[in-house]
């Protein structure tokens, strides 16, 4: 009898310790989840509001570009290319995880349209500890860089 108690004691122990997660793998729901994020990070670009636009990104991207060269980015974008038009939805991977631990890890990738020429967009996103997406990689290709 007190064997089969220490079992049942070890057995508690290892189910209070489990941790149960699903994890989802390009899922519409979490492709429309980022693309709300985007379409407002285009919305605030198209209208010149970079401020506002700063806002949608993440402390993780902040480690590496301060806020003021993030939006000196979007200025130098303005003049090189001219305003923002429209981005189209190419591809897009995510990896969402739920349960006992949520997080998720999203990539989209745009074709960009501006007045003065188009441009690749990759943009990346985080799900953080409170469920919230933020922008934590932006990478914008395009030869009117160069001219």
């Amino acid at each position: 009898m007190k064997n089969l108690s220490y079992l049942l004691i070890a057995i508690l122990f290892l189910l209070l310790g489990c941790h149960f997660s699903t994890k989802y793998e390009n899922r519409d729901s979490d492709r429309q989840d980022a693309e709300r994020i985007t379409s407002e990070l285009f919305g605030h670009l198209q209208h010149l509001n970079f401020e506002k636009a700063s806002n949608l990104f993440g402390e993780e991207f902040f480690k590496v570009t301060s806020k003021e060269e993030l939006i000196k980015i979007f200025k130098i974008t303005d003049l090189k290319l001219g305003k923002f038009k429209n981005g189209n939805l190419y591809k897009w991977d995510t990896l969402v995880s739920e349960g006992s631990i949520n997080n998720g890890n999203y990539s989209l990738y745009y074709n960009v349209e501006f007045e003065n020429g188009t441009a690749d967009l990759k943009i990346s996103l985080l799900k953080n500890k409170n469920n919230s997406l933020k922008i934590i990689g932006y990478t914008l290709k395009s030869n009117a860089f160069l001219e």
